[in-house]
This record gives C-alpha cells, sequence and structure tokens, in this order.
C-alpha cells in the first residue's frame, strides 16, 4: 500500500527507521555531514547508438553540481547483449559472444565513461569516486548461460574502482567498502548460474544465489552505524504487472519464488537485519520505488529500487507482495500507449544522528529538475543500544 503524502508528514516528512583507490577503496570520509548518490539502469533502449539511455548525460551533469563524495550504480549501467537490427551496435554476424562482440561491449562501457565524466573522469582519475555492481546487462540480458566476454569486458572497464576484496573468484565484482560512517558491501549476482531455471517463467533467471556467508560476515565485522547492500535484482516485490510491465512477480524474487527460494530470502533477510543492514539498494525495474520490508526476527529493512537512472521506463502499478509496504514511487503511469514518467536517482545525507535520502526527478518532456516532497530518514543502529 501506498502512504498517502499527508501521513508521511505527519511523520515529520519521512519515514523514521530503527534498525539496529584513490576512488572507492578510500576509507576517509567526514564523519557527519557527507553525502552520497543511489543510481541504476541507465542503459539505452535495444536501438540504442551508445549503449546508455540518453538521459545519462543530463543525470551525470546534476549529480556534478551537488558534490557528493561517492556514487553508487546498481547494474544495468549499459545494453550489453540487448540489442536489436536496428541498432548500430549489433554485431553483424549476430554472435554476441565472440571476440567482436567484446570490443561492442567495450564500447559500450567507454561510452557509459564519457557521458560520466561530469562526476569522475576515467581517464584522469580525477573527480567523484562510481562503485558499480553488475546488473543482468552485464551478463547476459535475459538471465541465460553468462556470456563470457561480456563480463571480461566489464571487469576491464570497471573492476578497478572498487575494493579489490571479493570473494574467491569475485574480486572486482563484489566488494566491501566502509568510507566514513557507513559500510557499503554490493553483491554480485550472476556468479551461479542454475540452467534448470533459465528460459522459465517461474521464476524466469537461471540466478538464484549469491555469496551470502561473504556478504553477511562483511556487516558483521563493520561498526558503522549505517549499513548499505547493494545488488542489482530486487528480494520483494513493491509493484505489480500490467500494461506495459516489462517483468512479472519472478523479476522482484531474486531468490526465486517457489517455497525453496522464499525461505532462502528470509533466512538471509534475517541474517542482513540481525548484522545492521538498514537499507537494500537495487534496480531491475525501470521505476524509483520506497519499500518498507521487516525480517523474520523483527527487524525493519529498507529496499530502494533506483532504476530510473534512463533505462526504458515502467509504470508503477500498485500490487506489494504482503508483509511489503510501499512507501514511495516516482509516479510514472502508463497512457495512451506509452509511460509518462520522470528519470533521476537518490541522494543520501550522511549525519551523525541520521541518514536521509531525497529523490530527484528529472522530467525528459522539459528537461527540468525536481526534488521529491518525500523524504527517507535512517537512524544510526546506536539509537537501538
Amino acid at each position: 500500500m501506498k502512504i498517502p503524502m499527508r501521513s508521511m508528514l505527519a511523520l515529520g516528512a519521512g519515514l523514521v527507521l530503527l534498525s539496529g583507490l584513490g576512488g572507492c577503496s578510500d576509507p576517509v570520509a567526514p564523519p557527519t555531514g557527507w553525502s552520497f548518490v543511489m543510481l541504476g539502469d541507465t542503459r539505452g533502449a535495444d536501438n540504442t547508438t551508445t549503449g546508455h539511455s540518453p538521459y545519462l548525460p543530463a543525470i551525470a551533469q546534476k549529480i556534478a553540481t551537488l558534490h557528493p563524495r561517492l556514487v553508487i550504480v546498481a547494474g544495468d549501467m549499459c545494453n550489453g547483449n540487448s540489442l536489436n537490427p536496428e541498432s548500430p551496435l549489433y554485431p553483424a554476424n549476430g554472435n554476441f559472444s565472440d571476440a567482436a562482440a567484446k570490443t561492442i561491449y567495450a564500447r559500450e562501457f567507454a561510452n557509459w565513461k564519457a557521458a560520466m565524466r561530469p562526476v569522475f573522469d576515467y581517464t584522469t582519475g580525477i573527480g567523484i569516486p562510481i562503485c558499480t555492481v553488475r546488473g543482468n546487462h552485464e551478463n547476459e540480458h535475459m538471465g541465460g548461460a553468462p556470456i563470457a566476454v561480456l563480463q571480461q569486458a566489464y571487469r576491464e572497464a570497471f573492476s578497478a574502482y572498487v575494493p579489490a576484496n571479493g570473494p574467491p573468484g569475485e574480486q572486482g565484482l563484489s566488494w566491501s567498502l566502509t568510507r566514513g560512517n557507513v559500510t557499503f558491501v554490493a553483491a554480485d549476482q550472476y556468479m551461479h548460474f542454475d540452467p534448470t531455471f533459465a528460459g522459465g517463467t517461474t521464476p524466469w533467471t537461471g540466478y538464484h544465489t549469491l555469496e551470502r556467508a561473504w556478504v553477511t560476515a562483511q556487516f558483521q565485522r563493520s561498526r558503522a552505524p549505517y549499513k548499505i547492500l547493494i545488488a542489482h535484482e530486487p528480494m520483494f516485490q513493491t509493484e505489480g504487472n500490467g500494461a506495459g510491465e516489462m517483468y512479472n512477480e519472478g523479476g522482484q524474487h531474486y531468490f526465486g519464488i517457489d517455497a525453496a527460494g522464499l525461505a532462502a530470502r528470509s533466512d538471509f533477510w534475517n541474517d542482513c537485519g540481525d548484522a545492521g543492514v538498514q537499507l537494500y539498494v537495487t534496480g531491475h525495474l525501470h521505476l524509483l520505488t520506497v519499500a518498507s520490508t521487516v525480517t523474520g526476527h523483527g527487524k525493519t529493512v529498507v529496499q530502494l529500487m533506483v532504476g530510473n537512472g534512463g533505462a526504458p521506463m515502467q509504470p508503477f502499478i500498485d500490487n506489494p507482495e504482503a508483509g511489503v509496504t510501499t512507501l514511495y514511487n516516482n509516479g510514472n503511469t502508463f497512457a495512451n500507449g506509452a509511460v509518462v514518467g520522470t528519470v533521476g536517482f537518490s541522494l543520501a545525507t550522511v549525519q551523525a544522528g541520521q541518514m536521509t535520502i531525497e529523490y530527484y526527478a528529472l522530467d525528459t518532456a522539459d528537461n527540468s529538475w525536481t526534488v521529491a516532497g518525500y523524504t527517507t530518514r535512517i537512524l544510526p543502529t546506536a539509537a537501538m543500544d
């Protein structure tokens, strides 16, 4: 259920949550009064000329004006192999897994870096650090068997810009970082392919597990008062199916929608909540939602879907799964055969007493920026002691 704005105002203009390298490897950050940006799904349409959204340059320019100390990107940066014959990037031989395809993927990532130059210049190494994690479009766009040259192109483009402290085989893909008073843990969701699920509709993807023990261990050893998990696919359904929808409920349940998958999710969510995780940053669906979930041990964890980075828009349909409360969405609607809405990013400001998240929206009709009247406020774990 979406809470009306007047109800949120009664709560103080936001939700108060109680929960117990040069570049991204730099652990130094002010203890209070610093900010970071979260966004995801910046890929283009399948007939793309660049691999990224045409709105990405405007998003990058706006982020740069806010002077955050860090930018987090939750996957689906570029199209990867999601190209149709109308795209000039489409491989001439129709092969998405050979050396020529790797050149195409490398070009997409180079274009993405160029679009993000107002934030960070990858040539000079100057600017605001950007930490990324893969989405399905950096692996295989429909959740099928991984494309080796696509992973290689991604590693060559971005792995040097995140801490090399992931689990074995995932260095440069999964990573853990503490900056000041925030611990970020990014989990790659595409290293464990199960062909028995691939191509199915329930669920639709062949990836349903990640390095759970490694993730929870990173949070357990952290003393930071704010803890954030980052991965591309949602754990919980926050919105429903309908005209213009790109994914069914399987796209919003990473571990799967069968009994085993739901049990695995419950165990993982309990471990994350017990380790102090307050926020899960994800994407995959192309809109913004803020949702409240409660672990089986009574801990509140917010799922922030930041999938409005410019990929083909999806409408919001108010139909979260049982036990999930959708608190805010960016207002995308489906009308007259098209989706009308906004793209943008989220800005978190960290202070000693709270973390405040604001939502920036670019109206693609007139290129104007607005900040939502809704904010999310998260209290440090110390508030529980």
